[in-house]
This record gives structure tokens, C-alpha cells and sequence, in this order.
């Protein structure tokens, strides 16, 4: 494994702008006062450490997890007895004993004690079906980690790439800005034309334009990390990425196969596992609401001390409601409609899965194969080309808007080479994300 922070060639060689032109302009020198900048503090992160925070602090995750945690508090509810109901009747005035509230032997008191019983087995349903739903939660969960996960890794080297990117402007318009200065001074003493003066101009605004994009996209990509890791020590700091780079990332995409990896993601993705639990849910009330035709029933007892037909009467009762107009049709046909929605919410997503993984999986190869194809060995040939290049201007073998042609071209293949690199990492994350489990990286 090497640190992939050195393994990406980048060459700048817009210093060499400095040679000669036309009579040089090497003798040209220009004082440039050094002013003091305030930076802001930089902070080191490798991935496995920006994983290990983002599963610590993430509130996105948390959430979920008091999520599993109140699914299991329902389940506890699911299995808890109806408490039983006591009902007190007292009399207030005793026109015999004239008593307010008499509860001596001559006085009325009654009171009655029941226990409600559910039959046909709800409770043992209601204890299932919030068993379902608390896998369904944590199903949920691990689809947010997946989401998320690709979102980390995804900004983590999204901002490593255009840390690269940013390097590379901040060095080249550096150099440019001298080669302007001193063509400024030489221009004024009219041994180089205005057109190539304007020509190099053009080129440091556009390298300064682009630059801007790019310390953009740093920005963004530093923010969406802060905000996943929430982690209050790189809160005011720039973000400075680093990963250990998988030497067997340039096999790891072209032996995979479609189909395996389509068996692999039906069984590994949270979300089709989530609609699994959801049918087998729902189909568990709808056994639910089935049982609730069946009415429940109330046992009891009561005691009247003077109020019924003998002094100190003891009865048992039994209460049942009797089901002649409401046997709960219509939460039963509203689970089956339901039912037959998640099958078919199931079937759709087995045909996105599909979808997804193809895509995902061709759209990473031809990534991979480009890169591989455009290289290190493109890198080294560019800067031998650059060198020689630059050998030809010092010997006046080419004009100023030719070396300057060469540059642009130059500038533009090193930036798509970084931003290659960069969308061969999104697409095979993108690839973990279709298929639920991690086939391929880049780095670790």
C-alpha cells in the first residue's frame, strides 16, 4: 500500500514562462513585498479516521438509532395486559340514617372489578407485528449508513481530487503571474507585441476563473464533511484528506461479473430487505385485523351492599360486544389494497436493483479502463513532452502563442486527468452503493 496523496503526477511548468522572449526580458526584475496572511488551521484526515468519527457522531445516524430503540419499546407495549377497570358507586345522601355518605351497613355502596381478555390471539399479533417493525427499522438504519457512507466517501475524495486541482492552479497562476509582470515591462519597451502580451493575460484569467470553481467545490465538499462527521475539532479547520491506496484497485472492477453481483445485491440491500420485512408485516395484520372480527371479552365481579334484592349481593360478570354491524371490513380490506402495494412496491424495486447495478457496474469499467489506458505512462509522456518544449522556446524554435497553445492544451489534459481519477473513484462507490456491500475501492 503507498499514500495515494504522492501517487498522482501533476507538473506545472508555467515558470518556465520566465526565459526570453523575442530579446528577453530575463534581466527585467520586479520587488514584490511579502504581506502577511492569515491562514486558517489545517487538519490531517485519513479516511479510516473519518469513518471511525462519522459512525461515532453521526446525527443521521444517531437518530436511527433512537428509532430501533422505540420500535423495541412498542414491542414491550404490544405484549403488556389491558389494566383492569374498578367501578365505585356510593351513595350520597341516606334519607334513613339522614348520612351524607354513609358507608356503614345501612348505607348503599356498590362497586364492580373487571379484566378485559383479548381472544383469537391479537396480543401474540400485535407482538409480531411490532417485532416487524422494529427489523424494518433497523433495516432502515443500515440503508441510511449505506446512503451516507456513499456521500462521506464520495466528498472525502471528491476533496482530496480538488485539493490536487486547487494545488495545481495555486502553483501555475503563481508562475503566470511573474511571466505577466515581465512581459508588462518588456511589452512597454516594445519588444514583444500586444497579442502576445493579451494572449498570456487571457490564459492567467481563465487559470484564475477556474480556480475559483474549483476552491468552490473545497468549500462545499469541506462543509457536507463537517456536517457528517460532526466532529467539533475540524470544525474551524481546512480539511487536508489522506487514504492508503488499494493496489489491487486496477483488477478490482474488471473481474466482477453482472450476475454475481446482482445475486449479491438482492441479498445484501437494506431497502429490498426493508420491503421484504414490510410484506411479511403487513401480512401480519392483516391476520391482525382478521382476529379483531372476534370480539373480546370483560370478566368481572361486583358487590351491592343494599341496593339490590338482597342485603350484601356478590355477582360475577361478563361484558362482550357483539359484532352485528362493525366486523372490521374495512381495515381489513384496507391491509389487503395494502398487501398487494408492497408486493408490488417489492417487484419494482428487484427491477431498480437490476437497473442499478448494470449501470453502475458499466459505467465503472469504462472509467477504469480509460484510466488505465491514460495513466501514469500519459503523465510521464506529457512532461517529457513539456521538457522538450520548453528546450525548443529557449532555442527560439517557436513562437510565444505556440508555447502558449502547448500550455493551455497541457493545463486542460492535467485537469481532466485529476477530475478522471476523481469520477473513478465516484463510480465505483456509487457501485458499493447499488450493490449494499463494498466489491471495490479506491483507497482505504
Amino acid at each position: 500500500m503507498t499514500r495515494a496523496r504522492t501517487g498522482l503526477l501533476i507538473f506545472s511548468f508555467t515558470v518556465c514562462l520566465t526565459l526570453p522572449i523575442s530579446g528577453g526580458f530575463a534581466d527585467a526584475r520586479l520587488t514584490y513585498t511579502s504581506v502577511e496572511k492569515i491562514t486558517t488551521p489545517k487538519r490531517n484526515l485519513h479516511l479510516r479516521e473519518a469513518e471511525e468519527m462519522f459512525l461515532k457522531n453521526n446525527l443521521a445516524l444517531l437518530s436511527s438509532k433512537f428509532e430501533i430503540e422505540s420500535k423495541k419499546g412498542e414491542i414491550l407495549q404490544a405484549g403488556l395486559w389491558d389494566n383492569p377497570t374498578l367501578s365505585l358507586d356510593q351513595n350520597v345522601y341516606n334519607k334513613i340514617t339522614k348520612k351524607y355518605f354513609d358507608t356503614t351497613k345501612n348505607g348503599e355502596t356498590s362497586f364492580q372489578l373487571q379484566q378485559l381478555f383479548v381472544l383469537a390471539g391479537k396480543r401474540d399479533k400485535r407482538i409480531r407485528l411490532a417485532q416487524w417493525n422494529r427489523e424494518i427499522a433497523e433495516q432502515t438504519f443500515y440503508d441510511t449508513l449505506r446512503g451516507l457512507k456513499l456521500e462521506l466517501r464520495t466528498s472525502f475524495f471528491q476533496l482530496y481530487y480538488a485539493r490536487k486541482s486547487l494545488d495545481f492552479f495555486d502553483e501555475s497562476v503563481s508562475s503566470l503571474k511573474k511571466t505577466v509582470s515581465s512581459a508588462e515591462i518588456v511589452h512597454s519597451n516594445r519588444n514583444i507585441l500586444l497579442s502576445e502580451l493579451l494572449r498570456l493575460k487571457s490564459i492567467l484569467f481563465r487559470l484564475e476563473t477556474d480556480r475559483l470553481e474549483v476552491a468552490k467545490i473545497v468549500r462545499e465538499k469541506e462543509a457536507v464533511l463537517k456536517v457528517l462527521l460532526n466532529e467539533p475539532s475540524i470544525g474551524e479547520r481546512e480539511i487536508l484528506p489522506e487514504f492508503l491506496a488499494n493496489e489491487e484497485s486496477d483488477r478490482s472492477v474488471s473481474v466482477l461479473e453482472t450476475e454475481d453481483l446482482l445475486k449479491l445485491a438482492l441479498e445484501s440491500r437494506p431497502d429490498l430487505r426493508s420491503l421484504e420485512l414490510a410484506i411479511k408485516a403487513e401480512q401480519t395484520n392483516l391476520s391482525l385485523q382478521k382476529a379483531m372480527r372476534i370480539p373480546d371479552v370483560a370478566l368481572g365481579g361486583s358487590y351491592d351492599r343494599a341496593g339490590n334484592y338482597i342485603q350484601d349481593y356478590y355477582g360475577v360478570t361478563v361484558s362482550v360486544s357483539l359484532p352485528v354491524f362493525d366486523r372490521n371490513q374495512g381495515n381489513i380490506r384496507s391491509s389487503e389494497m395494502s398487501l398487494s402495494a408492497k408486493k408490488a412496491s417489492y417487484e419494482e424495486q428487484i427491477l431498480r436493483i437490476s437497473a442499478e447495478v448494470r449501470a453502475a457496474l458499466g459505467t465503472a469499467k469504462d472509467k477504469e479502463e480509460l484510466a488505465r489506458k491514460y495513466g501514469t505512462p500519459f503523465t510521464e509522456d506529457y512532461r517529457k513532452l513539456a521538457s522538450l518544449m520548453v528546450e525548443n522556446y529557449k532555442k527560439r524554435y517557436m513562437t510565444i502563442l505556440e508555447f502558449s497553445d502547448f500550455f493551455e492544451a497541457y493545463n486542460d489534459s492535467m485537469l481532466k486527468m485529476i477530475r478522471l481519477q476523481s469520477e473513478r473513484v465516484e463510480t465505483m462507490e456509487t457501485l458499493n452503493y447499488a450493490i449494499g456491500k463494498t466489491v471495490a475501492e479506491i483507497g482505504r
